[in-house]
């Protein structure tokens, strides 16, 4: 069980709403039990977190088993905003990506930019290098052996960490004056049916064990010494609209069912032939269209007198 802040290590939190259920995630054909768990909130940084996990060497197994594919789905919104923020800098730039997949991000860059990327599936890796970003390993980092970037990006990462801090130290002292630190996670504040946060589909995957917040960001940034500069928040994924009005229909019946249990209102819910499946989901369903991620831009301070 986790009960400390993986962040800050504090043990000053509080459970955010009900538990959800456990489930099974399949990874290279092998099934991953997540079980039952709660989400508690960080009193002193505002993170969010799952208070039971996979083991870390059931996670080291998840990930080592994941098909390459699944790092190169194409090309998000907030992938593209990474984009724009890559296309301002000027030419002979120095970028980390810190997992930088199969390069999705940083291989449209590498002919204007020196692109260097942390990555450790083999296979994705490969892709990467391929399309001319140079992998470097962690180690590599913690040694100096490379340094003084312009733009570290750590895009869909932050929430698969144990110890969050512990990189954004790491990363936060590898920025050259005035680099930026572009972190692109899950946002927990966009999350408005507080009681079900634990049901919410980011949630839904073994390897998803935090969420930040707004006031997480200002801490994080705080406590590293650097600024935030801006917060762009958007969805992860680009929905169709016909797609969103099911994913809200869906979404609207079931948190009808689960606090309307009585009365007039709930006779007429169960009346309704679509509406009344909603009565029978265990959790809710996934609502992927909401501007549930952030891409939280921190950027260090140029040296008095530079």
């Amino acid at each position: 069980m986790v009960s400390a802040c993986p962040a800050c290590g504090s043990a000053n939190n509080a459970q955010v709403g009900r538990e959800a259920t456990g489930f099974t995630s399949l990874a290279g054909g092998t099934p991953f039990q997540q079980r039952p768990y709660t989400v508690g909130e960080c009193a002193t940084c505002g993170l969010i977190f799952k208070s039971h996990t996979l083991s870390l060497d059931q996670l080291d197994e998840y990930y080592a088993k994941l098909e390459c594919a699944t790092y190169a789905e194409g090309s998000f919104p907030t992938d593209r905003h990474l984009s724009r923020l890559l296309t301002r800098l000027p030419e002979g730039s120095t970028v980390l990506d810190f997992g930088c997949s199969t390069g999705r991000v940083l291989n449209a860059h590498t002919e204007r930019l020196v692109c260097y990327g942390v990555e450790p599936n083999a296979e994705a890796a490969r892709i990467a290098r391929a399309g001319g970003t140079r992998i470097v390993t962690e180690a590599d980092l913690r040694a100096g052996h490379v340094a003084g970037f312009d733009a570290i990006i750590l895009a869909d990462v932050y929430e698969h960490l144990l110890e969050p801090s512990r990189v954004v130290d790491l990363l936060a002292g590898l920025l050259a004056p005035g680099g930026r630190l572009l972190i692109v996670t899950g946002n927990a504040d966009a999350i408005r049916m507080r009681d079900f946060i634990a049901e919410f589909w980011y949630f839904r995957t073994p390897a998803h064990l935090i969420m930040a917040s707004m006031r997480h960001f200002h801490w994080l940034a705080a406590r590293v010494g650097i600024a935030v500069e801006a917060c762009h928040l958007c969805s992860h994924y680009d929905t169709p609209v016909s797609e969103r009005a099911v994913q809200y229909a869906r979404s609207l019946s079931y948190f009808l069912f689960q606090t309307v249990t009585v009365g007039p209102v709930a006779r007429v819910l169960r009346a309704i032939p679509v509406l009344n499946r909603a009565a029978r989901w265990a959790n809710a369903p996934a609502l992927t269209c909401t501007r549930d991620h952030v891409v939280a831009v921190l950027s260090r301070p140029v040296a008095s007198g530079s």
